[in-house]
């Protein structure tokens, strides 16, 4: 450790370099994985939720209601139907708007909000956005559903929503993935070349050593341990990036997705986080000696 302490002080210039873009390669992996994990589960809260609600006609029967329930629920693609009655509508009512009098009613010319007043309806979560067409057929042919002035079926669903969402889902992850690769490489290339520098500026010191009968191993461990060295201390910079970047952003998100995702990011899940950058950054730069170390040995022969 010392002997790569010392080439680490001889050149802090290199040493800065490979520790810079080791550092950014593991923040845009981290930021990517967090971005990932947090896309995921807003994408299956949506998914969890009713995404598709028609309003029932004021002389529905309970017995019309479960016909309905019944066939939307052998539709394929269907994953759950609830029938909301007109008072479970009003709770529900009464629970979005809280305690205020106006949207109540109690202090306009409407009088009090009553469930007399409020549709009852139908609400179904689809298992993919695929079913959307389906239900919406299935719902439009029924004689149960209220309709428009202008004879038009009162349903209402998200239509492209999901379906963009995943869309971005699956974009962030795929550009993610290409560009951790890529600084993955340039993190390799760069320490191999810092490495290959360093084992060739000593050449004659390492010669020497195999003259006396050193292994390979013995030679090269310092260089290997050096660049263990850049991958801990880069990953361990570009997890206290993400961290501080986490944390001057939650007042800006919280108000946003905090319902969705638990906003600050709790330590123990940054905790895990950083453990396995830290592998990762340490797999990384280990392999980037290791291959420049071979290279040496390569062509000493």
């Amino acid at each position: 450790m010392s002997t790569a302490l010392k080439n680490i002080r001889r050149s802090p210039y290199q040493a800065l370099a490979a520790v810079f873009i080791v550092g950014l390669t593991m923040f845009i992996m981290g930021v990517f994985a967090l971005v990932s994990v947090g896309s995921h589960e807003i994408l299956l809260s949506f998914e969890t939720k009713p995404q598709i609600i028609a309003y029932l006609k004021d002389d529905h029967t309970q017995e019309k209601v479960a016909t309905l329930i019944t066939s939307l629920s052998g539709t394929q693609g269907v994953k759950k139907v609830v029938y909301v009655s007109k008072q479970d509508a009003l709770e529900l009512y009464k629970k979005s708007v809280g305690n205020d009098p106006m949207l109540l009613g109690t202090v306009t010319d409407w009088g009090i909000v009553t469930a007399d007043i409020l549709p009852a309806s139908v609400e179904i979560t689809a298992q993919s956005p695929d079913a959307f067409t389906q239900i919406v057929t299935v719902l439009e042919s029924s004689d149960l559903i209220s309709t428009t002035p202008s004879g038009k079926k009162e349903i209402d669903f998200p239509q492209d929503v999901v379906a963009e969402l995943t869309k971005w889902t699956n974009a962030i992850r795929t550009s993610g993935l290409i560009l951790v690769g890529a600084l993955s490489l340039v993190s390799i290339l760069t320490i191999m070349i810092i490495v290959s520098m360093k084992i060739s500026s000593r050449r004659s010191e390492i010669n020497t050593l195999k003259l006396l009968g050193a292994k390979n191993f013995y030679i090269l461990r310092p260089y290997l341990t050096e660049s263990a060295f850049y991958g801990l201390v880069g990953t361990f910079f570009g997890w206290l990036f993400i961290y501080i970047a986490v944390l001057y952003s939650t007042p800006f998100l919280s108000p946003r997705i905090g319902g969705i995702i638990t906003l600050p990011v709790p330590f123990p899940v940054m905790g895990l986080l950083l453990a396995l950058m830290l592998i990762v950054g340490l797999i990384l730069a280990y392999l980037s000696g290791l291959f420049a170390s071979i290279r040496f040995l390569r062509r000493s022969k």
